[in-house]
């Protein structure tokens, strides 16, 4: 119990979304039913699209890049699919309506996103399911970066808090399964004064439970 299974410094972590330099939205005032999309879809595709043009087409990026699960050859072929890939005829003979709507909004985000942006919408939607999938997202209070730090210690003397919310892809953890009795558990280190992300920050996996081999 408590043993480190594997540790990822801060560095090696994709950052794909940070509330304090959130990405100004595409202006969808035009298209009907823009206002009804849900925002947590609206920022999942807008991390997808970051990821895209930020690292999946950088070299540095590739060996892992490489290691998530390819974009689907025949989506036509539902089985073993998630509902976001399905066709939207057979998104629409789900039963549950509030869940087959939410899914053809998600579809409808991804594709405009993509128009505007002039990327593919295959590539688009395998990204966005890489975040809704994978990401890891974070939840601290920071010092307000508009606000003004007085003393000699810098962010410590500044007391406006403001929330940060984060995401990332971390390398080696995120190919972790999750369960409903789950043998190992995230821990993130913080500079301990700030309590705040820098160079000695790190993710880790720790056990929860003594871990049987082959488990």
């Amino acid at each position: 119990r408590g043993e480190l299974l594997v540790e990822v410094p801060y560095g090696a972590a994709l950052l794909v979304g940070d509330t304090l330099r959130r990405p100004v939205y595409d202006d969808f005032s035009s298209i009907p039913g823009s206002d009804r999309w849900d925002d947590e879809d609206v920022e999942d595709v807008y991390q997808g699209l970051e990821f895209l043009s930020t690292f999946a087409k950088d070299g540095e990026y590739s060996p892992y890049v490489s290691t998530l699960p390819p974009r689907p050859d025949d989506v036509a072929k539902t089985e073993g699919l998630p509902p976001d890939y399905w066709p939207r005829g057979t998104i629409e003979q789900i039963q549950i309506q509030d869940y087959s709507s939410r899914i053809l909004s998600r579809k409808d985000v991804i594709e405009n996103v993509a128009a505007i942006n002039r990327v593919s919408v295959e590539d688009l939607q395998w990204a966005t399911w890489m975040m809704r999938s994978r990401r890891f997202t974070t939840w601290n209070m920071v010092g307000d970066p508009n606000g003004e730090d007085k003393g000699l210690f810098g962010k410590m003397a500044n007391q406006n808090k403001v929330e940060q919310i984060q995401g990332f892809l971390i390398p080696l953890i995120d190919m972790a399964n999750h369960a409903q009795d789950p043998n190992a558990a995230l821990k993130i280190s913080v500079n301990r004064w700030t309590r705040e992300f820098d160079e000695s920050s790190t993710f880790a996996l720790r056990a929860l439970r003594p871990i049987r081999k082959g488990e």
